[in-house]
C-alpha cells in the first residue's frame, strides 16, 4: 500500500510516516516533507522518482502528473482503470496526506509583498486534495495534523481506513479547500480596491457549540474565521448563544469609546444599560451602575482598561454573568474566578481593530446582507452648529459622549448624559418620542435628573415636539443627524428655548 504525504504544515507528519513504515506501507513524498521523513531514518520515495520528471519553476509544478493523478483518480473497481492503471504502469496511493501553503497566514503579515502572496497559491494541493477527496470510495485524504491519529488506529484495527472514516475525510477536504479558495478570492477582490465583493465567500470552521441557541429548542454553533480570534476566555463555562451575542455588543461598543479615557459599560441584551468613563474603572463603573441599578443583574461588563481588584470587587457585589477586558490584574482575576458561574473574557485589541474593516453579515431570507461597520463616531469636522447659541466647552464634551453612547443603542435610540456618563436610555421603540419618554422615566426611577444633560439621538428629530419635550426637562444642548425636512421648524425651536443644537450629517439606525 502507498501513502502520497507533502504538506506545508509539518505538525506531525513525520511521526505519521513512521506509523505508516512500521505498518508495512510505501511513503512517497516530495520536497521538504520527502527531506524530513528521510532525516527521521524513514524509507522515503520522492515523487521525482515516480514521475521520472524533476521538480521544476521554483516548485510550482511537480505533482501534476499521471502517475500521480492516476494513482490518486482510478476507481479499482472499474476493468476500464485497472486495464489504463496497468498499461501505463501507474500504481494507486491509498492514503493521500495534504495541506496547503500558508496563503492565509502570509497575507495576515502587513509586511508581505504581493508576489509573496502568489507564490503562497497552492495549486498542485488542492489539485491532489480534490482528487482523493472524489475518489473516497479508495483513497484517505488527510488534510488535518489533528485527523493522523485516527487514521493510524483505523489501520491498526481494521487493516484499512474503514469507508465511514474516508467519506468523513473526504467532507473536511472539500471543506478545507473551499476556504482556501474563500480566501484567496477575498484577497484579491480587496487588491480590486472593491468595498463590496462581486461574489460573496462566506467560509468559517465551527469553533464551538454552545448547548442551545437563543432558546433551548434551537440549535447553535459558533463558526469563526481563523487568524483573528478576537476574544478567550479565561474562567467558567462555555459561552452561550445569547452570552457570545453580548459580547460582540460589548466590543463593539468598547470599540466606539476607544481608549483615551477608563471606560465602562454595562450591557443587558446586547444594549447597554450603562456607561461610564472617569479617571479609574472604580469611578467608572459607579457613574455606569447608577444610570440604572436594576438591569446590571445577570449582565455583562465590560472595560477597556486592565480591570484592577479595586473594580472587580465592586463588580462582585452584583450578580454579573460576563466580564470582558483586554487584560485581568493578577489579583483581580483571583478574586473573580471565585464565582463559577461567571465567564471570564479577554479581547485583542489588535485583532479588534483587524476585525473593524471587515463586512457584517446577517442572514436573510436565505441569503446574506453585507455591510461595512459603523465605528465613525467621533468625527466631529463635519459637524454643525445649526442653532444661535453655540455649546459651552462642557456641554461639547457630553454631546460628544452622548454621540458615541446612541450609536450603541438599538433603533429608535434617544439618551441623556453628561460629560462622563448616561443619565436615561430611551432604546429600540418605535417612535422617538416613546424612546425619550422611556429615557425620562428610567432616569427618574433612579433619582438622576435630565437637568442640564444633553440629548443625543441616533436619527434626526421630524418635528419639533421632541425640542418642545426636552426643552420641559432641561435639557442645554441637542446632538442630532439632521436632514429632515422639518429641520427649520426644530432650529427655531431650540432657538426659542436657548438650546444649543448639534447636526453631524450622520445617522446610526441599528435595527
Amino acid at each position: 500500500m502507498r501513502a502520497l504525504i507533502s504538506v506545508s504544515d509539518k505538525t506531525g507528519a513525520v511521526d505519521f510516516a513512521r506509523s505508516l513504515h512500521e505498518l508495512g506501507w510505501e511513503i512517497v513524498s516530495t520536497g521538504g516533507t520527502a527531506r524530513a521523513i528521510g532525516q527521521a531514518g524513514i524509507s522515503v520515495t520522492s515523487v521525482e522518482d515516480v514521475t521520472g520528471f524533476p521538480e521544476i519553476m521554483n516548485g510550482r509544478v511537480k505533482t501534476l502528473h499521471p502517475l500521480v493523478h492516476g494513482g490518486i483518480l482510478a476507481d479499482w473497481d472499474n476493468p476500464a482503470h485497472r486495464e489504463a492503471a496497468e498499461r501505463h504502469g501507474i500504481e494507486p496511493f491509498a492514503i493521500v496526506a495534504v495541506n496547503l501553503y500558508p496563503f492565509e497566514q502570509t497575507i495576515a503579515r502587513p509586511d508581505a509583498t504581493r508576489t509573496e502572496k502568489i507564490e503562497n497559491i497552492d495549486i498542485g494541493g488542492p489539485t491532489m486534495i480534490r482528487s482523493a477527496a472524489k475518489n473516497f470510495a479508495h483513497v484517505a485524504i488527510v488534510v488535518n495534523p489533528a485527523d493522523y491519529a485516527p487514521v493510524v488506529e483505523a489501520l491498526r484495527e481494521h487493516g484499512e481506513v474503514p469507508l465511514g472514516l474516508r467519506r468523513d475525510l473526504a467532507a473536511r477536504a472539500f471543506a478545507h479547500t473551499a476556504h482556501y479558495d474563500s480566501v484567496i478570492a477575498g484577497e484579491m477582490q480587496a487588491w480590486l480596491g472593491r468595498k463590496l465583493p462581486e461574489t460573496l465567500n462566506v467560509s468559517a470552521p465551527l469553533a464551538l457549540m454552545p448547548r442551545y441557541g437563543e432558546n433551548p429548542h434551537q440549535v447553535a454553533a459558533l463558526y469563526e474565521s481563523p487568524g483573528h480570534k478576537v476574544i478567550e476566555a479565561l474562567h467558567g463555562k462555555q459561552l452561550s448563544y445569547n452570552n457570545l451575542l453580548d459580547v460582540d455588543a460589548a466590543l463593539r461598543l468598547i470599540d466606539v469609546f476607544g481608549d483615551e479615557a477608563p471606560t465602562l459599560a454595562i450591557i443587558k441584551h446586547t444594549n447597554p444599560c450603562g456607561i461610564g468613563t472617569a479617571d479609574t474603572l472604580l469611578e467608572a463603573y459607579d457613574k455606569a451602575f447608577a444610570t440604572d441599578p436594576l438591569s446590571p443583574f445577570g449582565g455583562v461588563v465590560v472595560v477597556n482598561r486592565i480591570l484592577d481588584l479595586a473594580t472587580a470587587e465592586r463588580i462582585n457585589e452584583v450578580f454579573t454573568e460576563i466580564v470582558i477586558a483586554p487584560e485581568f490584574a493578577d489579583d483581580a482575576l483571583a478574586k473573580l474566578r471565585k464565582k463559577k458561574n461567571r465567564r471570564l473574557v479577554r479581547f485583542d485589541r489588535e485583532a479588534l481593530s483587524v476585525l473593524r474593516a471587515r463586512l457584517r453579515l446577517v442572514s436573510c431570507m436565505g441569503g446574506w446582507l453585507a455591510q461595512g461597520n459603523d465605528v465613525r463616531c467621533d468625527d466631529d469636522n463635519a459637524w454643525r452648529v445649526v442653532t444661535k447659541r453655540q455649546p459651552t466647552e462642557g456641554e461639547w464634551a457630553a454631546l460628544r459622549f452622548g454621540w458615541k453612547s446612541v450609536a450603541v443603542l438599538k433603533s429608535n435610540a434617544v439618551c441623556f448624559v453628561a460629560a462622563d456618563r448616561t443619565i436615561g436610555l430611551g432604546i429600540g421603540q418605535t417612535s422617538r418620542i416613546d424612546s425619550t419618554e422611556i429615557a425620562v422615566a428610567k432616569a427618574h426611577k433612579f433619582g438622576l435628573s435630565i437637568e442640564g444633560s444633553v440629548c443625543a439621538s441616533d436619527g434626526f428629530f421630524p418635528f419639533r415636539d421632541s425640542v418642545d419635550a426636552v426643552a420641559d426637562l432641561g435639557v442645554t444642548a441637542v446632538i442630532q443627524p439632521g436632514g429632515s425636512k422639518g429641520d427649520e421648524e426644530v432650529i427655531a425651536a431650540c432657538d426659542e428655548h436657548g438650546i444649543a443644537m448639534i447636526f453631524t450629517g450622520m445617522r446610526h439606525f441599528r435595527h
